[in-house]
């Protein structure tokens, strides 16, 4: 397809096709772990250093709500803790436990197959033109 027949609206659907694919392949993989790609996602927001639920929903394009269900069921199995900020005692931290730790590990062997099969078609300089196009786009 010549690039210049290419609109900004079938780039954006078949964005959304390769999110739903995504999505769909990474829960499945995910799924003998008991996790899913937004528990996969949000440790390694935590592991990389975002520390509160507001900043990891505003990193995730995630609703709050949504957010607080997923980290609620990440405490329930031990992956994260939540401690008090010590500078505003409204806030609290967000850090992987050891089990997140080894999850998220786990997790990693778990995908790798998935990310395969999603771009293991792309070269190199494909797979770096993608991510430098799709970091330019804006974050509402």
């Amino acid at each position: 397809m010549d690039a210049e027949a290419v609109s900004p609206l079938q780039v954006a659907l078949e964005l959304h096709r390769a999110y739903a694919t995504a999505t769909m392949q990474l829960n499945k993989a995910l799924q003998p772990l008991g996790l899913g790609y937004r528990h996969v996602a949000a440790m390694f927001l935590i592991r990389d250093g975002v520390r509160t639920h507001r900043d990891l929903a505003h990193a995730l394009q995630a609703d709050k709500a949504g957010m607080f269900r997923t980290l609620a069921d990440m405490e329930r199995q031990n992956l994260v803790t939540k401690t008090r900020s010590e500078h505003d005692r409204r806030s609290q931290l967000l850090h992987l436990t050891d089990h997140g730790h080894a999850k998220l590990f786990e997790a990693q062997h778990h995908t790798r197959a998935v990310a395969q099969n999603l771009f293991g078609t792309l070269s190199h300089d494909e797979l770096a033109t993608v991510h430098a196009a799709l970091a330019r786009v804006p974050v509402s």
